[in-house]
């Protein structure tokens, strides 16, 4: 293969891609400025094409982007002064989006835009992870320790969280912070129960809200772990947003992937949560799980918009390097060809109950090359989840596996990581905390 790259007048650029044996591949155009960009940015997308022609390879609908966060791109180029269509254009032609990404790409960031703050560090955001969960699924790849092998860590784990929370307390109030969004994530923060997460629930809103605090999300995905106690422990606290997820409505794949709730463990938890008055419920599904193709979908869908959720975040399946599916590939029957319609089927439900798509993402390995979408009722979309996606905000993260991510006005960031196993969290907050608080009042108060 030979790449030529031509520049005339130092503004028209021209690239040929040649492969022995195919017809060349070429496209020219102005380039006013960022010529060097420009001509990898075709060079990428022509040796794509001519692989693609060579050996009958099917197009990513992506093009060439391959970045979990594609979104970034758009808000980058509209902050460069390009309009919406113009974006639309250039994701086309210089990234080989096809149209239906494009359009969906624009969509998102336009309505993205309004949760955009001049400082990015004022209001921030706040995380709090759980790292425990009831068992494992096999295709999860996060922070997450089963009670059955790692329960006797949950007292010091917790402890070790209410420190934490102490010390970022007092920071917020020394600095006069303004904090958003507060987000419980993990594992599933609703492994605790009673007392225990009553009081990390009260102890949060009284260290860490502040007066602009708008949203408090906890991440309550297994069902199981959803008793009305706990329902009503979360609703007392001012919890707003809780996901139930059920990543499939079929008994069989639910036991297949790790996961010890039933679709009646589901229902119930729904019904439970609307009858305690929880104001938004999202819900996950998975799309390409083992051995589920388009009717599986569809039934899954169908039970699901029986219910109603404010929210549906529609997960393509990844093969994460951390998830036992990665290492089990023969458990695994992905119907890559049924992707894109199983995409296209959840978007329509999503769409038939008042839905429009508001953050999106991509992972490596993921079913058919397509992306993750969140979907949301007007006026119910996550701050949280479009704050952490793209990357606007500073969030402080607390407990296992917490990234802290500082970003700077000109939207450089770095990250400060807690450690993920409970052990080694209790063990070692008292002196990284010393470090994160140092490099919180260093970078809010640059």
């Amino acid at each position: 293969m030979t790449v030529s790259i031509n520049v005339a007048g130092n503004s028209e650029l021209s690239v040929c891609i040649n492969l022995e044996g195919e017809e060349p591949w070429t496209i020219s155009g102005h380039c006013p400025s960022g010529l060097e960009t420009r001509a990898k940015e075709w060079v990428r997308l022509g040796v794509q094409r001519v692989f693609q022609r060579a050996y009958q390879l099917t197009p990513s609908p992506w093009g060439t982007l391959t970045g979990v966060r594609p979104t970034k791109l758009v808000h980058s180029l509209y902050d460069d002064g390009n309009s919406w269509p113009e974006i639309k254009e250039t994701l086309q032609t210089l990234y080989g989006l096809n149209p239906e990404k494009a359009e969906l790409l624009v969509h998102v960031a336009q309505g993205q835009r309004a949760f955009f703050h001049p400082n990015p560090n004022d209001p921030i955001g706040v995380y709090v992870g759980i790292p425990f969960c009831p068992t494992r699924c096999s295709y999860c790849s996060f922070a997450a320790y089963p009670l059955g092998t790692h329960g006797h860590l949950l007292k010091g784990f917790l402890a070790a969280l209410h420190s934490e929370l102490k010390g970022i307390g007092a920071l917020i109030r020394e600095l006069g912070l303004k904090v958003e969004s507060v987000y419980l994530g993990g594992g599933t923060p609703t492994t605790l129960v009673g007392s225990d997460l009553g009081d990390l629930l009260d102890l949060i809103r009284h260290e860490i809200f502040t007066q602009e605090t708008i949203e408090y999300t906890v991440e309550a995905g297994r069902p199981e772990t959803l008793s009305l106690e706990s329902l009503q422990i979360l609703k007392d606290a001012g919890v707003q947003r809780i996901s139930i997820n059920p990543q499939t409505m079929h008994d069989q794949t639910l036991q297949a992937i790790g996961r010890e709730h039933t679709v009646a463990d589901v229902h119930r938890a729904f019904s439970q949560a609307r009858q305690v008055g929880i104001p938004i419920i999202n819900m996950d599904i998975i799309l390409g799980l083992p051995g589920e193709e388009l009717g599986h979908v569809e039934h899954t869908l169908r039970e699901i918009s029986r219910l109603g959720p404010d929210n549906l975040t529609v997960h393509s399946l990844s093969l994460k390097r951390a998830s036992r599916l990665k290492n089990s590939r023969s458990e695994v029957s992905i119907a890559h060809a049924q992707g894109e319609a199983m995409v296209h089927m959840a978007r329509d439900v999503a769409f038939s109950l008042g839905m429009t798509p508001y953050y999106l993402y991509r992972q490596r390995h993921i079913l058919g090359g397509l992306e993750n979408i969140g979907y949301a009722r007007p006026n119910q979309s996550s701050i949280y989840n479009v704050q952490m996606m793209e990357e606007r905000q500073t969030i402080i993260a607390l407990g296992g596996g917490g990234i802290t991510k500082f970003v700077a006005p000109d939207l450089t960031l770095f990250r400060h990581a807690n450690p993920k196993c409970p052990a080694g969290y209790s063990q070692q907050i008292k002196e990284s905390l010393t470090e994160k608080v140092a490099q919180l009042r260093q970078h809010l108060t640059a």
